[in-house]
This record gives C-alpha cells, sequence and structure tokens, in this order.
C-alpha cells in the first residue's frame, strides 16, 4: 500500500476509534507495509527505552498529550474499540506529522506489533508479542489473540457469501452479526460456523484436545468426521485429537473460562497500584506481579466502564508510564516505579 494514502486525520481518527471498519483496516495494512519496510531494529521493549520514547512523543505532539494520562489527573472514560494498536500508533502518527524521532520509532513499533503479512490474496496475523492482541477484520468482526497465535484469511472471502479465517492457537472472537454470510474459524481438525455471537476457541497445535466455549449466540462446531454440535451460551464443545471424538457440555461458568476477555466496570479512587492488581487478580482470576517495588507505590485514578483486562491494563500503564508482558499463565508488569508517599 502506498504510504501517502494514509493521512494525519485519518490516523487521529482511528486513534479515537472514529473510523469505518472499511477505513481501520485500510489503516491496518498501511501499519503492516510500514513494520515490512522497517525490518527489525534495536529493541525498544524494556522499559527505561519505552518511557524516553513517550517521553519523546508527547513533547512533540501536543494534539496526544492529552490521551497519555497523568498519575494525577482523572480518567474518566478510557477508550474502548483499538487500544492496544491506538497506543502504538501515536508514535506512528507523531513520526508522521514530525519526521523527528526517527527510525527507532519504528523498530518499537515492530518490535511490539503483532507480525502482520499480506500475500497477493491472503492476511497472515501472528501475535509474536507477550500480550493479548486485538485485530479487527474487514467487516468489523474482532479477534483477541493470545501470545502465539496465528489467525489467516483472504480478504476477498469477506466480500463473498461467507467469512473464512483459520485459527492456530486461541482466540476470542466477536462476530459482527450478517445472517447472509456466516462465519467460519477453521482449526486444524474442527470448524466453527456463526451468525453473529462472541466465543473462544483454542486450537493450540499439538495438544490433546480443542475447546470451543460459547459466550453469546449460537455456533456451530464440526469434526473432521463430520459429527456436528449446536452450541449456545454456557456451553462447550470438547474435540479429543487421539479419538476423534467430539463432545458438548454445560458449563455455567463459560465466560470465566476466558476472564481476559470479560469486560467489567471499576473505579479506583487514587488506589496504589498494587491495590489496583489486587482488584484485577481477584476479578479476573489472573496473576499479576510487580517487577519492581515501588510501583506499588504509583497511584491509579480512573473509572473502567465495561472494559476488557487488556484495555484497563493499557490505560493502567500509559497512567503509571509502565509496560506489561504475559510470562506463562502470569502478567508481569515493568517499570521505574514511584516514591513512596507520606
Amino acid at each position: 500500500m502506498n504510504n501517502n494514502n494514509i493521512s494525519p486525520e485519518l490516523l487521529r481518527r482511528y486513534l479515537e476509534g472514529q473510523c469505518t471498519p472499511e477505513e481501520a483496516f485500510q489503516v491496518d495494512e498501511w501499519y503492516a507495509s510500514l513494520s515490512e519496510e522497517t525490518g527489525n531494529g534495536a529493541a525498544f521493549d524494556q522499559p527505561r527505552h519505552l518511557g524516553k520514547v513517550q517521553h519523546e512523543i508527547r513533547r512533540l505532539s501536543s494534539d496526544e498529550r492529552s490521551a497519555d494520562a497523568v498519575p494525577t489527573m482523572p480518567l474518566q472514560r478510557p477508550a474502548v474499540g483499538r487500544p492496544v494498536l491506538q497506543r502504538l500508533l501515536r508514535y506512528a502518527v507523531a513520526a508522521m506529522i514530525l519526521l523527528a524521532v526517527g527510525i527507532g520509532v519504528y523498530n518499537f513499533l515492530s518490535q511490539n506489533k503483532s507480525v502482520f503479512k499480506a500475500g497477493s490474496n491472503t492476511l497472515v496475523i501472528v501475535n509474536k508479542t507477550r500480550q493479548v492482541r486485538k485485530h479487527t477484520f474487514p467487516d468489523g468482526s474482532e479477534a483477541w489473540l493470545n501470545p502465539g497465535t496465528r489467525i489467516t484469511y483472504a480478504k476477498e472471502d469477506f466480500k463473498a457469501d461467507s467469512r473464512e479465517v483459520s485459527l492456530e492457537g486461541e482466540a476470542f472472537f466477536e462476530v459482527t452479526h450478517d445472517a447472509s454470510r456466516p462465519f467460519f474459524v477453521h482449526g486444524e481438525s474442527v470448524k466453527v460456523k456463526v451468525l453473529g455471537t462472541s466465543f473462544n476457541v483454542r486450537a493450540n497445535k499439538g495438544e490433546a484436545e480443542y475447546e470451543v466455549s460459547v459466550v453469546t449466540g449460537k455456533v456451530s462446531v464440526t469434526a473432521d468426521k463430520g459429527r456436528e454440535v449446536m452450541l449456545l451460551p454456557h456451553q462447550q464443545a470438547v474435540f479429543k485429537v487421539a479419538s476423534g471424538e467430539l463432545v458438548s457440555e454445560t458449563v455455567p461458568d463459560v465466560a470465566e473460562k476466558a476472564p481476559l476477555w470479560q469486560p467489567v466496570s471499576l473505579t479506583f479512587s487514587d488506589a496504589r497500584l498494587g491495590e489496583v492488581v489486587q482488584r484485577l487478580e481477584e476479578k479476573f482470576d489472573v496473576k499479576i506481579r510487580l517487577a519492581n517495588p515501588n510501583l506499588e507505590n504509583c497511584r491509579v485514578k480512573a473509572t473502567f466502564d465495561q472494559n476488557r483486562l487488556s484495555e484497563i491494563l493499557e490505560m493502567t500503564m500509559q497512567i503509571v508510564d509502565a509496560n506489561y508482558v504475559m510470562q506463562n499463565d502470569e502478567i508481569v508488569i515493568r517499570g521505574e516505579g514511584c516514591a513512596a508517599s507520606e
């Protein structure tokens, strides 16, 4: 794609969540070409490097300062929709407009964004980071990808009479309803068909079982041998690779099976980051560790209205000037921290 087709105004609307699905897809493709052209430079994922880049961008682009909340300012309603890529694209906006930060910003983007490759017809998205990453499809459907997850699809499929996606790994999908164009997710040995719903698919290569869990809507799951099961909310299908058996079962707490994906509402009134971490651990049933004890002293004043864990973490990291990574089943927060208050 010609980078000249992407205007600063389009990027700003993208950051504010005001793009149409087609415009958002255009920005995604532009970002893909940008990442491929700049290659893999020096790593900027260490907290001290991230802090320097953030400081420089904030200094250069006054229009973006309001989006990067500071610890002393209340955050009444965090932006939803595209928080991860929005945060990263602030660097691209400033670099595109001011051309002052240099190749280091692009190297940072390349290191932290999911790998996105475009062939003549097929798009391949691989989350090579250690954080959950969101991808928006051309029709507005969304997928949250676990680290190491890969999805593949052809752009033409989203203009035809069906929408086809291949998955390797684990992802949570929210599918835009379209009765005339069913949405298919293909795993190694299973196929999921939906019209418009939210569900989680775990299809990690080499595992003994694949799982499909439904949060809302209705889902059809078909195994290689032709057996099909229909799933409603609070149900899941389990495919046993060795035997080829496909079974369905009711799971009353299916929403809790994928805590990273569930939107919640939380308010923190000048709370220490340590208290925020404790609330998030209890709410999402996840382990969070502060790599630096001084992080516990940082203050968070924010209201989150129906946000997912990944969104809450992204906004909180901006407040305390830190970053986070996923290590196995643990979330690790890294940063310089804050001085203890009296």
